[in-house]
């Protein structure tokens, strides 16, 4: 479940790009739950109290990237009151996760805090720059800034595989070995830090993916078919039945305009698949028994116009339906899905309109299977 989590919340709002000394943001915390917990209390409807909520994940959001990780988690701890109340269930998954990991990352800080300290006095303390990029790539998932530091601290084989992958961001062969190398170190970890160095290493995996083609796809298809989780993104679709728009990948809707968003959030793994009229849009995907569990979020993209028939979303799993979703009308509203594919060799996902489909935007949040 752990590594469920982990997946979720660097979905919703990507990568937090940080800098190595997060600047002191121009916000006062403190204040800001406070202004944030008398909004919640004027609220005239629960649709403002869903907009506080979204606002109070921000500001929490805001926190981690300012380094303040105790108001993080307080104002978290807020954002999941907000959400429950909203009766907003996209506002209130999305709130408790963020104080799952807030309230991780305050605990892993303390244990850093002092070498951070010592990094702004002496940026060459080796010792200090290790730990504290472990911290920064692996807990806080930004490795950009991660990678400056590990390239500079004394565990030899972080220090390496930093220098590697700085040295060769641009060079597709250079980067596998990388990826390689991230992958065998995750095997030497235990608990978190091996999943989230799998991460990382699947990370890069599918940015090459991407732009793969011939033998190269095929080894990279093979090494994500190793990888505990693996986002339907990164399969080959089958037997792809579209609707009025094309199916689309990598977070769009099959528009042509860009990444969709629900409640102002991307979903870079995100998948599109409008239904037609009177009859259901679907993709396929092999699975040939390798997976435990599918994961996923429904809904439709925001600014979408009044539904006027509602959108069901089904999970197959050779077929024989394995979930099905209430009926969605509105968006704005989230259902997520976590259902057993064990033993399940032909996935297909379906989305489904009885009627005119106007407006029937359907979109999968970041779907993916796990082992």
């Amino acid at each position: 479940m752990l590594f469920v989590l982990l997946s979720t919340l660097i979905l919703p709002g990507g990568t937090q790009i940080l800098q190595a000394f997060p600047p002191a943001e121009n916000i006062d915390f403190n204040e800001k739950y406070k202004q944030l917990l008398q909004e919640a209390k004027s609220a005239p409807s629960p649709g403002t109290l869903k907009e506080v909520a979204f606002d109070a994940i921000d500001a929490s959001q805001a926190a981690i990237k300012a380094g303040d990780y105790t108001a993080a988690v307080k104002i978290a701890a807020l954002a999941v009151k907000i959400g429950k109340s909203s009766g907003n269930n996209h506002a209130s998954t999305l709130a408790n996760s963020l104080k799952q990991n807030s309230t991780i990352l305050a605990r892993e800080y303390r244990s850093v805090e002092k070498f951070h300290k010592n990094l702004q006095e002496n940026p060459n303390d080796a010792n200090a720059a290790s730990l504290y990029g472990k911290f920064v790539a692996l807990k806080l998932n930004n490795w950009k800034e991660g990678l400056f530091w590990l390239a500079r601290g004394d565990d030899a084989e972080y220090r390496a595989l930093a220098k590697q992958e700085i040295a060769n961001s641009q060079d597709a062969g250079a980067l596998l070995t990388v990826a390689n190398g991230w992958y065998q170190l995750a095997d030497k970890e235990k608990g978190l830090t091996k999943q989230e160095l799998e991460m990382h290493a699947y990370d890069l995996y599918s940015q090459l993916w991407t732009h793969s083609i011939g033998a190269s796809r095929t080894e990279i298809n093979e090494k994500l078919s190793a990888m505990p989780l693996r986002y339907l993104n990164h399969m080959e679709e089958q037997d792809v039945l579209p609707g009025p728009w094309p199916f689309a990948k990598s977070g769009e809707s099959g528009n042509g305009q860009g990444k969709f968003t629900v409640n102002q959030i991307e979903f870079p793994n995100g998948l599109g698949l409008h239904p037609p009229n009177n009859g259901f849009a679907r993709v396929r995907f092999q699975l040939d028994g390798q997976y435990k569990t599918f994961v996923t979020g429904v809904a439709l993209m925001d600014h979408t116009s009044e539904v006027r028939r509602s959108v069901t979303f089904t999970v197959f799993g050779d077929d024989r339906v394995l979930w099905k979703s209430p009926l969605i009308r509105v968006r704005g509203e989230a259902v997520f899905c976590n259902v057993s594919v064990r033993n399940i060799n032909k996935l297909e996902i379906r989305t489904e309109s009885p009627g005119q489909a106007y407006g029937a935007n359907a979109v999968w949040l970041d779907p993916h299977v796990l082992k």
